[in-house]
């Protein structure tokens, strides 16, 4: 849990600091179009948009340190591009079979960080399913969706590729199929809500 924490706490620091700037150019760009406002589509997009920023938090952005140097008082800003932890794999399931058959002594509680791994692989990518497809109506669509996740997945992959992140085969696979995922939930709510309006309709 203390791993999860640490990416949830990371990500709400991005989207909390994009919230200002994205009401902000939000609220100018509809009062330039004059377009009628509907509150139910803006928390959405709005939703959806801050998402994307905590996926992008957690996917593409380069590794960095900022603070103050102790002795100076000087301000400092680093970005770093190499991770010795990082690795490239283009063989599929290779990294899953490690996960679930193999171990590493160099990592403490391996079965708990491959769970983690797994997990998060698939649930980060979920929203992405189920957004799109609310949004957007010609994402309603097994195949177009899959495609998007595919596209989606492994443009992060060569990115993280240049930024000195790990760049797996088996990310693309876990991502993509946690984007359909994102499309199931939402065509089982829409279900269910239709399912409860209808006997409604009905009665009157």
């Amino acid at each position: 849990m203390g791993l999860i924490n640490l990416y949830v706490e990371d990500m709400l620091g991005y989207i909390l600091a994009a919230l200002p700037f994205y009401v902000g150019f939000r609220f100018i760009f509809l009062k330039k179009k004059r377009k009628i406002i509907s509150f139910k589509k803006e928390l959405i997009l709005g939703v959806f948009v801050l998402y994307l920023v905590g996926l992008a938090s957690q996917t593409i952005v380069p590794n960095w340190n900022a603070g103050i140097v102790t002795d100076t008082g000087e301000p400092f800003f680093d970005i770093y591009f190499t991770n010795e932890l990082s690795h490239v794999n283009i063989i599929p399931f290779h990294t899953l079979y490690e996960y679930f058959f193999q171990t590493n002594t160099n990592v403490d509680e391996w079965n708990s960080v491959s769970l983690l791994n797994l997990t998060a692989n698939v649930m980060l990518f979920l929203p992405l399913g189920f957004f799109v497809s609310l949004i957007w109506r010609k994402y309603h669509s097994f195949k177009r969706l899959t495609i998007l996740g595919l596209f989606v997945t492994c443009f992060i992959e060569c990115i993280q590729y240049f930024i000195g992140r790990s760049s797996d085969i088996d990310d693309v696979l876990l991502n993509t199929f946690g984007t359909i995922i994102g499309y199931v939930v939402l065509l089982i709510s829409q279900y269910l809500i239709n399912k409860q309006i209808r006997p409604k309709k009905a009665a009157i």
